[in-house]
């Protein structure tokens, strides 16, 4: 019990030690590393999104519930001192009893216009979230690449999820929410104010004195909390990673073989304990010695406003009714003060969200690359890479080496080396994903960094070595359009020419059937060699002017690859081609060989030239040539000669 507790009092354990840095407002680096805003200016951005969303009838509600929540209790609170003062002031009681009745009737009428209006407001904060989530996996899909696939990209875009996808309870949903109780409390907190100043000033300083102790308090319990703040996130996060690995099926496998579950368990009961150690001194901080401390300040400060107001009373300078009101509004402004101060802390924890997600929004509105449009968009293009060298983030080296290039148009280019030589990284290059760290990259002369990136891509079909399908419907994954604008006959002959056509017409769907069980249970899992086509398919109906495959046929035994390649070869005819492999049986066809190690072009021929010098590529080929068997490929021998 004690760990489930914890465990559900870490999340705001941790925000709060941000709620504390964050009351300066400064520009302070976020753990996603990114920048921070002024809290008024987020305040006014969330406010101005949910009116693009919603409307100004948000704002109505918002306005009107807000005097609704400030009015009804003030009433509810002053209702015992007017039934005093009505009983006393000699009346009938048929008019007593019909003013108590308005005075009810209005009370009750407030209180279900107010609840009725808080579900409106809170329904429309909800579908703001729901309509606004989107708007991140647009950014997302909108951003540089390569700054997408960073650790930093990745470390924003993870952090900037939480803004919308935490539910109702954190992040922009929650922020709204807050903001709008801090106004409920901070317009009742100033009417009590005001009528409690109005009786006696001096009573009025010492509630917002001890008010404000409290507050202190809290705080500096938080900050004495917000020690174990980085303890604790470390055992979350291994917490975390363990329990995701238990749950993956394909890792269920060895989990289940090598009989691992007894680590796994021991692991997650270390962990446990570490839990309770560490959420017991963060509670006995934040929470235990913090509460004691508030309540004698509050018994302090009731003796001495309860005392005068009786003394009052007593020496006949108030009348009992209103005592009453009086008695009343001491009590109920706490019931101001405490959700203020409590409003306030979640505003601060929210706000970081919403830092983390403008942040983000920021990162990806960094897009490279300029605006002109494609010079002879479907046509053939010469590709030129001058002195192209590239790193990834954090490498000591590059990974591809001042390359220079140049792809003529309509030229089938063989792209080969082993395994890590730098073939993909180069292709992401030429595709414009990656940003070369020096040198440039031309399209028919022009630097694709002046060119639209969206433009520039349209003229590239790839089929990369990781192949898969999303868990739609096959024509969805071919023709990667909307139902309505997807070209019928074009799809039948992108299946056709892949080979992929009988197996859709065996589907009892064709080519409407969903792949994969994760949307429909009765999708169909195509196996390597068919998603493999799957992608060739999708390849031939973008019916782009430059097609690359990077080791599509990597899972494929070498002479079924042959087979596949030649076959590419026909499909790729008034083409620009480049096909990738670590294997060479993807090259005899081809205009020009390129063979890659290390990052670097060093042989540069067709397969006759390349064999003749003896060099690294022949070496391979002949290694690998022993695994072409004429009588298994019912083709041409490919030799070493």
């Amino acid at each position: 019990m004690e760990g489930n507790f914890h465990t559900i009092e870490f999340k705001s354990r941790i925000l709060l030690s941000y709620i504390l840095k964050g009351v300066t407002m400064k520009k302070v680096k976020l753990d996603s590393g990114g920048r921070s805003y002024p809290l008024w200016d987020n305040y006014r951005t969330a406010f101005r999104w949910i009116r693009e969303v919603e409307g100004a009838g948000y704002f109505v509600i918002l306005g009107v519930s807000t005097v609704i929540a400030v009015v009804q209790p003030f009433l509810a609170m002053a209702l015992p001192g007017a039934v005093v003062s009505l009983l006393g002031s000699g009346r009938e009681p048929g008019i007593i009893f019909s003013a108590l009745a308005a005075y009810v009737f209005i009370l009750q009428g407030l209180l279900a216009a107010g609840g009725w209006l808080r579900g409106q407001s809170d329904k429309k904060k909800f579908l703001f979230r729901i309509k606004m989530g989107p708007q991140l996996f647009e950014a997302a899909m909108d951003a540089d690449y390569q700054a997408f696939e960073s650790t930093k990209g990745q470390k924003k875009l993870n952090a900037a999820k939480l803004n919308f996808y935490l539910g109702n309870r954190e992040g922009i949903e929650d922020f709204l929410k807050q903001f709008e109780g801090f106004w409920v409390n901070f317009l009742g907190l100033t009417l009590y104010c005001a009528v409690i100043g109005r009786q006696n000033p001096a009573i009025l300083l010492l509630l917002l004195l001890t008010s404000g102790a409290s507050a202190a308090i809290r705080f500096y319990g938080g900050q004495r909390a917000g020690m174990y703040d980085d303890k604790y996130e470390k055992v979350w996060q291994e917490c975390w990673y363990l329990g995701k690995e238990v749950l993956i099926p394909a890792h269920g496998k060895d989990i289940r073989l090598y009989h691992m579950w007894n680590w796994f368990s021991r692991e997650f009961e270390r962990l446990k304990k570490e839990f309770s150690d560490w959420g017991i001194k963060w509670w006995k901080c934040s929470k235990g010695n913090a509460v004691v401390v508030e309540k004698c300040i509050t018994l302090v400060r009731d003796v001495l406003v309860y005392g005068y107001l009786i003394s009052q009373m007593a020496d006949g300078r108030m009348e009992l009714g209103a005592f009453l009101i009086y008695i009343g509004i001491v009590g109920g402004f706490g019931g101001w003060m405490n959700p203020l101060l409590d409003t306030v802390s979640m505003i601060l924890k929210d706000n970081r969200h919403m830092n983390h997600y403008r942040d983000y929004l920021e990162f990806c509105g960094e897009i490279r690359g300029g605006k002109e449009t494609v010079s002879r968009p479907g046509q053939v293009h010469e590709i030129c890479l001058e002195h192209v060298s590239f790193r990834y983030e954090g490498n000591e080296e590059d990974t591809i080496r001042d390359v220079s290039l140049t792809i003529l148009p309509g030229e089938k280019i063989a792209l080969v080396g082993m395994n890590g030589a730098g073939k993909s990284t180069l292709i992401k290059l030429i595709c414009g994903l990656y940003r070369p760290t020096s040198g440039r990259i031309t399209l028919d002369g022009r630097d694709i960094s002046e060119l639209s990136l969206k433009e520039y891509q349209k003229e590239f079909a790839v089929v990369f070595q990781d192949v898969f399908a999303f868990s739609f419907s096959l024509e969805d994954n071919v023709s990667c359009r909307e139902e309505n604008s997807m070209e019928r006959e074009r799809l039948i002959l992108s299946l056709q020419e892949a080979g992929l056509w009988e197996r859709v017409q065996s589907l009892e769907k064709k080519e409407r059937t969903y792949l994969n069980k994760d949307i429909d249970a009765s999708g169909v899992t195509l196996s390597g060699g068919e998603l493999q086509k799957l992608m060739l398919a999708r390849a031939l109906y973008k019916d782009a002017p430059v097609v690359i495959l990077d080791e599509p046929t990597a899972a494929l035994d070498p002479i079924a690859e042959s087979s596949l390649y030649e076959k590419y070869d026909e499909l790729t005819k008034r083409k620009t081609s480049i096909f990738i492999s670590h294997r060479l049986s993807s090259t005899k066809f081809c205009d020009r060989i390129l063979f890659l190690e290390n990052g670097r072009i060093t042989e540069e021929g067709r397969h006759e030239e390349l064999m003749a010098k003896q060099g690294a590529y022949a070496a391979v080929f002949r290694t690998q040539a022993r695994y072409y068997d004429t009588e298994k490929a019912g083709g041409e021998v490919l030799t070493a000669e």
